[in-house]
Formats: C-alpha cells, structure tokens, sequence
C-alpha cells in the first residue's frame, strides 16, 4: 500500500509542492490529502493527530506512523526515484536543527491563496494525475488495514 501526504490545501507553497511531489513520482508510491478535506480530517485522525497540524507542515502517514515536518520530506525523498532520492540525506543533520529550518518556512511562507497561478496549483495537464491521487474516507481505511509500505 502506497503512504498518504497530508497538506494545507489552502496554501499555494503547499500546493505546488503536491504538483511537484506527482510530477516526480512515477511508481505512484504517494497519494494525497488536502488537510481540509473530509479524507484529509479522516486521516489525520486515524494517524492520532489533530486537525490544526497539517495547517503548518506536511503530514506523511503510511498507516501505522506518521511523520511531520522533515520526518516526512525525507520519508518522501526516499520513495522518489534519483536524484530526489539523495534528499533523504537531510536525516544526518539533528532533528531539532532541521525542524527549526522547515518551521522557518512555514512561518514565512506566504499564505497565498491556493487557486493563485503563481503558486501551484495544478496546471490543467496535471489535473487527471492530481485527481488519479486523491484518497478518500474508504482509501483511508484501507491504508490503515494494510502492512505497511516499505519506501
């Protein structure tokens, strides 16, 4: 079973990162979740974590764990094919240290709206594989039923 990224659907940084993150992700090892969404509330709930978490950082839950901030970007990195692979490296540098940089960011991002070209939302060529990767609430209870991944 493939692991679930959780993101701020309302957010364009968010966003265009999800645009990345299927571009790149040719075994179609990741679906995803906007946080607002009635799958996305399933989710985190089903992974133990509350609503307002995924309004500042990315989620990644295979459905057994979840992981957060740069747990998830390195989980993430190590299911994309290289070079995005090499980024997972980023676990040798101490977790607070990290965390402080990806919590920087999020601070900083700009809360632009997520149907703002600039920022990422799906281009219209995109828009069949950002569908083809959406969950819903049963996808939620199959990923929490199934073993989980090895990424």
């Amino acid at each position: 079973m493939r692991a679930l990224v959780i993101f701020d659907g309302d957010c364009g940084l968010c966003n265009g990162f999800v645009a990345w993150l299927i571009t790149h992700d040719p075994q179609r090892r990741f679906l995803i979740a906007g946080s607002a969404g009635e799958a996305g509330r399933a989710a985190l709930d089903a992974a133990g974590l509350g609503p307002e978490i995924a309004a500042s950082t990315i989620v990644v839950w295979d459905g057994r764990e979840a992981l957060l901030r740069t747990d998830a970007l390195a989980r993430i990195a190590r299911g994309l094919p290289w070079p995005w692979r090499a980024a997972a490296a980023m676990r040798v540098v101490p977790r607070p240290l990290r965390d402080a940089a990806y919590d920087q960011v999020a601070r900083r991002r700009p809360r632009r709206p997520a149907e703002d070209p600039a920022c990422g939302v799906p281009r219209r060529d995109l828009r069949e594989l950002w569908l083809s990767r959406l969950v819903t609430v049963e996808t939620i209870d199959d990923l929490a039923e199934a073993p989980a991944p090895r990424l």
